[in-house]
């Protein structure tokens, strides 16, 4: 595994994919303690176990939950296409720029989404996008060329 990681567009990928991974855990984690503290919970047992009824939704915990989803649905995207892209060499600069661009959004878009900042939410969920559009755009390419 060492002499695949000297290859430096996969070394930043791996960087870039256990930052999100570790993003991903930490949100998770971040709802479940949330919901225990603020008593939200999702199910009606998770009340019955509590001795709790059930109330109104936690605009806090749900803040948090709808920013985590937002994540659920583009990490693995580029999880899968940006290991691909790594794997198949070629365009190392570009690379490194829409990996890192990519990392660097997605966690400037849970600060935004949390801090209810728009439309810097917005704007910074697009770069995302366009980083993570590069890639399949690029693949497709060199494919074709």
């Amino acid at each position: 595994m060492a002499v695949q990681l000297a290859d430096a567009t996969l070394h930043i990928f791996a960087i870039c994919a256990a930052i999100l991974t570790f993003k991903l855990l930490f949100m998770v984690t971040l709802i479940g303690v949330l919901r225990r503290i603020r008593g939200a919970y999702i199910s009606p047992e998770d009340y019955r176990f509590r001795g709790r009824r059930p109330g109104a939704p936690d605009e806090l915990v749900e803040r948090v939950r709808r920013a985590h989803q937002n994540d659920v649905e583009n990490i693995p995207l580029f999880l899968a296409v940006g290991l691909v892209f790594a794997l198949t060499g070629g365009y190392p600069t570009i690379a490194w720029w829409v990996f890192v661009v990519f990392t660097a959004s997605r966690l400037l878009h849970t600060v935004f989404y949390l801090a209810a900042l728009q439309p810097w939410r917005s704007v910074i969920f697009a770069v995302g996008s366009v980083a993570l559009g590069v890639m399949p755009a690029l693949l497709i390419w060199r494919t074709i060329r």
